[in-house]
């Protein structure tokens, strides 16, 4: 499997996959959401484009599994595996705000080697594969150097059902208000994505699946970022929370705002 030349595949699947979303979004009507929890919605949109693209996957790696947000497959995950958000940033979309995203990774036994995450309100393409830098629009991309979280840039999500522990990081990080800038974009997926531009210089969230962080974190970690677990481990895919910054911040931010030190 030549990854330069699936990359390239992928890129435009998820390209086509933001033009749909785009064209959709104007037409979404209120009684076309559905609630799948407090806060947590979906619509006929994220199915359909989760099927656009299961279907257009199997064709690229018909050996392939997938771990998918709307479950429109079954979920298995087998020596390749693709890890997919149709729309990631879905309650951005339905109120018609922005910035929501196309998600897609592709993991290999138990390691990401491909991704892509793209906007397409303002047209950027997030992207890396294992044999190579983390690019924006064939950009190479480059984290900050931000080293204290004085006058830091950070990004943080709230979870859909808030924990003990979410809310006394939101406590901690409430602390800080007066020396660093704090942001809520809505979506996971390119959040991850600016810490690696260099835009953002960390990002924290609770309450994560697979298909939020897979892509994003490998294109951070691939453009010089680091990714952990809010224990500070690498079980940051599938253990449901994520520390994301440039690597040099890192530290800083685990003690300030996760342990609260």
């Amino acid at each position: 499997m030549e990854l330069e030349k699936l990359i390239s595949e992928v890129k435009i699947l998820a390209r086509s996959t933001g033009e749909y979303l785009k064209s959709e979004q104007t037409e979404l009507k209120k009684r076309d959401i559905e609630m799948k929890g407090t806060r947590d919605y979906v619509t006929y949109i994220d199915k359909e484009a989760e099927t656009r693209l299961v279907v257009a996957l199997k064709k690229l790696l018909p050996e392939a599994g997938f771990l998918t947000e709307e479950a429109t497959v079954e979920n298995e995950i087998k020596a390749y595996t693709w890890i997919i958000d149709p729309l990631d940033g879905t309650t951005n979309f339905v109120h018609g705000d922005t910035p929501y995203s196309v998600s897609i990774a592709l993991m290999k036994e138990n390691e990401i080697i491909l991704g892509v995450v793209f906007d397409p309100m303002l047209d950027q393409m997030f992207f890396a594969t294992a044999r190579g830098k983390a690019f924006l629009n064939e950009v190479p991309l480059t984290v900050s150097t931000q080293s204290v979280l004085e006058n830091a840039y950070i990004g943080f999500g709230i979870p859909y059902s808030l924990d003990d522990k979410g809310e006394e990081i939101l406590r901690n990080a409430m602390k800080q208000f007066r020396k660093c800038s704090f942001r809520i974009k809505g979506s996971a997926a390119l959040e991850i994505c600016y810490v690696a531009a260099g835009i953002s210089d960390t990002y924290f969230h609770s309450g994560l699946s697979p298909w939020d962080v897979a892509a994003g974190a490998f294109i951070l970690q691939c453009a010089g970022g680091k990714c952990t677990d809010f224990s500070g481990t690498d079980n940051y895919i599938f253990g449901k929370e994520m520390v994301a910054s440039n690597g040099v911040i890192h530290q800083e931010i685990m003690k300030t705002v996760i342990q609260g030190f």
